[in-house]
């Protein structure tokens, strides 16, 4: 998410931090296997994945992507609280 607000959009500068995100949350047995953060992520993975490295996102990709990234990003914080409680 930082890394499209400092103006980084290409697929090459994003693909493998969205990858590893997503195999962080696979791994974490506190998300459930339907989980909204798990959908969005997957998502862009498969978006990634039909563009060439060289390619950008556009202002409105970039626009959602950070949408997305935050809200599964809340989404796992109110999961955590959740749990705590």
């Amino acid at each position: 998410m930082d890394k499209v607000r400092l103006g980084m959009k290409a697929v090459d500068e994003l693909q493998e931090d969205v990858r590893d995100l997503m195999a962080t949350m696979l791994r974490l047995s506190i998300i459930p296997n339907v989980f909204e953060g798990k959908e969005k992520v997957q998502s862009w993975i498969e978006t990634f994945g039909g563009m060439t490295a060289s390619e950008e996102l556009t202002d409105d990709q970039a626009r959602q992507f950070t949408h997305d990234l935050e809200a599964s990003y809340n989404a796992f914080n109110r999961l955590l609280h959740e749990s705590n409680t």
